[in-house]
């Protein structure tokens, strides 16, 4: 009984999901109308409609956040748990994503710089990029949203803010994927290690939902990446009239492909296991989440050598209960936890640990 409750409680989130994606969708193209009237009312050459990128040493700005020349944040959007099957699904494109570090990849000035989802800068190189290619003292600017691979030293690239000055935030995001794709064709040096691009930038996949048979092909795949290097991790789904939004959204939604089937309907190759614990996607959700909640809250205790904390932020964990809980039959979603969902992490594979899925650095 009490379970059935819980699950209603699920489905009820699931149904706010819906709703708001329904009104960000309506708020972001009123925002386009106005952006668009604004620009036709005003020189398109004046310098405050150009973009800019700041940096300060190894972190950007006093909020470690890339700003436009307003002074606004650019970071990393962020995805929900895709709980059900949307309603219009041809409405979606799904991106199949590697293990890494999620990372703002920005060229300007000359140079390549690679920030974490917290901000700080983990190293610069040179790339063919818009704002790099070896021209110091350019102006011009490109910022990508990019999972990198240390395994393969390689950036797999997701979503562009910027390319070559063009911002492109506000822009739906099958027109991003477009943009990307063509400059992507035009630059094939890119996606090659070289003298002028020392590591590869590669332009991850993109599958049209609408397109049953490409996506059927795709999900039944294994492994999905040659050779199985990079691993796939799981599956983006973007709403193709979603603005790229600068923190979590909703109109971004997360699938480990194991639960594919069971959210929308699709095989998957048999070599994609559901976990032991497994029973069902919204459960699973649920639990996960609580127990990613339960690490951040012990690393933060064990980082403040306090117990105490702010009630408002804790959930009902302690050490002694977490360290069982891997010896018990949930002792598999522990090891996903450990193992999975590179997209959310802010540090690599070999020091999950110590990292913080929710934005800590």
């Amino acid at each position: 009984m009490f379970r059935d409750l819980y699950k209603q409680s699920i489905k009820g989130r699931f149904q706010l999901q819906e709703e708001r994606r329904k009104k960000l969708l309506e708020e972001q193209k009123r925002k386009r109308l106005l952006l668009q009237d604004l620009q036709r009312d005003a020189d398109l050459s004046d310098n405050r409609h150009k973009t800019k990128l700041c940096a300060h040493g190894g972190k950007l700005g006093a909020s470690r956040a890339l700003k436009d020349a307003y002074g606004s944040d650019y970071t990393l959007q962020l995805s929900e748990w895709l709980r059900d099957r949307p309603v219009s699904l041809d409405d979606w494109a799904m991106v199949p994503c590697p293990k890494g570090q999620r990372c703002l990849l920005m060229a300007t000035n000359g140079r390549t710089d690679m920030y974490s989802k917290a901000g700080r800068k983990r190293m610069t190189f040179h790339t063919c990029l818009p704002g790099d290619n070896g021209q110091r003292g350019s102006k011009i600017s490109t910022l990508l949203d990019c999972v990198y691979s240390s395994d393969q030293d390689t950036f797999y690239v997701l979503d562009a803010l910027i390319y070559g000055n063009q911002e492109l935030i506000h822009c739906e995001a099958q027109f991003r994927f477009f943009w990307l794709r063509s400059k992507f064709d035009e630059c094939h040096d890119l996606a090659e290690r070289g003298i002028n691009n020392e590591k590869p930038l590669i332009l991850l996949e993109r599958l049209d939902m609408e397109n049953i048979e490409n996506v059927s092909e795709a999900l039944l795949r294994f492994p999905f990446f040659p050779n199985n290097g990079p691993e796939l991790d799981g599956l983006l789904f973007y709403h193709k009239e979603s603005s790229y939004t600068c923190g979590s959204t909703p109109l971004v939604g997360w699938l480990f492909v194991f639960m594919v089937p069971d959210v929308l309907g699709y095989p998957v190759n048999e070599s994609y296991q559901k976990p032991s614990d497994y029973t069902e996607p919204l459960v699973y959700m649920e639990e996960f989440d609580a127990k990613l909640a339960c690490k951040k809250q012990i690393r933060f205790r064990k980082h403040s050598n306090s117990a105490e904390m702010d009630t408002t932020e804790t959930v009902n964990c302690d050490e002694d209960e977490y360290a069982k809980f891997d010896k018990t039959e949930n002792g598999s979603l522990l090891a996903l936890l450990e193992a999975e969902r590179r997209l959310e992490i802010d540090e690599p594979a070999d020091q999950f640990l110590t990292c913080d899925v929710n934005g800590g650095d």
